[in-house]
């Protein structure tokens, strides 16, 4: 069973989550972070993104819990149309990983900095209508929410652009 922050109590989520943010301030850190996902020959968006990937979906695969991983996989939860002479463009909702188990069942997982989640207005709206279209379907949902500022978020994105260089 793997704890997340949000399992603990106020007063440990808060004291682990200041603690989480002092070590990811760190540049270092963050760097060995980039140079050992640029090393799985996989994309990150983000430092939560490599560390769950690292953490949990690699571990399930090698257990043979998970059989297929799929990263940000697109849905569209809108089409193109037009409406009174007004062009619509496509709504699309993009996770970060679409985790499929041996047992059959599918999880979405989206992981999202708190500092990120504050600057996509429109996530909330986006997430709930992908639910709403899932739902029915049976599949997992899991939000993870990382403790990573603005400046832990560019410093990652600028480290990512040098990868693609």
């Amino acid at each position: 069973m793997r704890l997340e922050l949000s399992d603990l109590p106020p007063w440990a989520r808060a004291q682990a989550e200041k603690q989480l943010a002092a070590s990811r301030r760190d540049g270092g850190t963050i760097a060995a972070a980039a140079k050992a996902a640029r090393a799985t020959g996989r994309e990150f968006d983000s430092r939560g993104e490599y560390e769950f990937y690292m953490g949990t979906v690699l571990p399930g695969m090698a257990a043979g819990e998970i059989v297929k991983c799929e990263q940000h996989p697109q849905f569209i939860l809108f089409p193109e149309s037009e409406y009174n002479g007004i062009k619509l463009r496509s709504v699309r909702y993009t996770a970060d990983f679409r985790l499929d188990y041996a047992d059959g069942s599918v999880e979405i997982v989206e992981v999202k900095s708190k500092f990120v989640r504050r600057m996509q207005r429109d996530y909330p709206v986006r997430r709930r209508v992908f639910l709403e279209q899932v739902r029915p379907l049976g599949w997992k949902f899991r939000e993870i929410i990382t403790t990573d500022t603005k400046e832990d978020v560019d410093q990652w994105k600028k480290l990512a652009q040098k990868r693609s260089l």
